[in-house]
């Protein structure tokens, strides 16, 4: 692997292989990949868990390691991010959030800071990592779209950095954004691209 490619790594928080969400996140690896990026794709919803989101068992706070402590596949991903140019978090909106499938992720991403001396420590290279949000939804933007972007916001901030969005509004039916409009598809790879 070529060491001055970006590193890209898009986290598909959607159950549908071949739904909207992740339809979006194929078009903007396309772009990422044309920018040269180096991409991987990891599918939340495949991936073997053995706590359902974060445990509160606060192993992470006594380890040495910005790690989550739960052994099962979610752990070593979780523990990527810091290496990563950029993450993109991919989602359909379910009922005004994320998908359960991203959540699960998205709380054990907690084991990426600590406090240390009386001061929030972040993992090594998180704080150059930049963050993404893609959403999609059978609504509008005020059916949930806007409180995910919100959330994320919020999740990335902790982290000392901004989020960037690409919100799809009005995604009806599984996948029918792959056969709706050459647009959204060329927006989501100059999203690719930019990262």
């Amino acid at each position: 692997m070529d060491d001055a490619k970006r590193k890209v790594m898009f986290i598909c928080g959607s159950p549908r292989v071949r739904g909207n969400t992740r339809t979006v996140v194929e078009w903007m690896a396309e772009g990422a990949r044309e920018a040269g990026a180096d991409v991987e794709i990891v599918d939340a919803a495949g991936l073997s868990y053995s706590a359902l989101g974060c445990a509160a068992c606060m192993g992470c706070r006594g380890s040495e390691e910005y790690r989550c402590v739960v052994d099962d596949e979610a752990a070593p991903v979780i523990a990527r991010i810091p290496e990563q140019d950029a993450v993109v978090f991919a989602t359909p909106v379910y009922f005004m959030g994320f998908s359960a499938q991203l959540k699960l992720i998205v709380d054990r991403m907690f084991s990426l800071g600590k406090v240390r001396d009386g001061e929030y420590v972040l993992a090594p290279g998180l704080a150059e990592t930049r963050f993404a949000i893609v959403a999609t939804a059978g609504g509008g933007m005020d059916d949930g779209l806007e409180l995910v972007e919100a959330n994320m916001d919020a999740i990335t901030g902790w982290f000392g950095a901004p989020v960037k969005s690409f919100l799809v509004p009005d995604a009806d039916g599984e996948g029918g954004v792959r056969d709706s409009n050459s647009v959204l598809q060329e927006r989501a790879r100059d999203f690719g691209r930019a990262l």
